[in-house]
């Protein structure tokens, strides 16, 4: 059976027109990166060190952001609590064994709610006496970082080793 041009093309063009339907609904769809640094900050002419959360907008949209907080391990992670949270909640979540803590425990403020424009980051710092005082209880000295938008969906960062 032999194609004939025109039969060619529509198969082309039908093609063509679904990879550019998909590549637009993913670019359509407002989306945050949430990262951990080490960093050193200037506060009342003292230079003082420790991480910056940094939340960056690489979509096409503003994203409104609701909150910034903290995570914290507060046991050893075992394979039964993430079967037993599974069965129990009938949801997946890498947050067990976690604790969540709002930055505003810490006298820190993070601004929220705020709007963050396509293509823009903001940073929040977060000073090494504060990570002690967090870490203070802490199974482990790792941290993650959620970022909270305005529709309650949750963006999380990696582990973040604090020395």
């Amino acid at each position: 059976m032999v194609l004939k041009v025109t039969e060619l093309l529509a198969i082309y063009a039908a093609c063509l027109s679904t990879i550019v339907f998909i590549w637009n609904v993913t670019r359509a769809i407002p989306r945050v990166k949430v990262k951990i640094v080490y960093g050193t900050d200037k506060i009342e002419e003292k230079w003082i060190t420790g991480v910056y959360i940094s939340v960056q907008n690489p979509s096409l949209y503003t994203v409104h952001l609701s909150n910034i907080s903290i995570l914290y391990p507060s046991s050893k992670k075992r394979f039964i609590d993430f079967i037993s949270h599974i069965l129990k909640y009938r949801r997946f979540s890498w947050t067990v064994g976690w604790v969540l803590s709002s930055l505003s425990n810490y006298e820190l403020e993070c601004k929220c709610p705020l709007s963050l424009a396509s293509g823009k980051s903001y940073n929040v710092f977060i000073p090494q006496r504060v990570l002690d005082k967090i870490l203070k209880d802490s199974e482990r000295r790792e941290i993650k970082a959620v970022v909270q938008d305005e529709l309650w969906r949750n963006k999380y960062s990696r582990k973040f080793m604090v020395s």
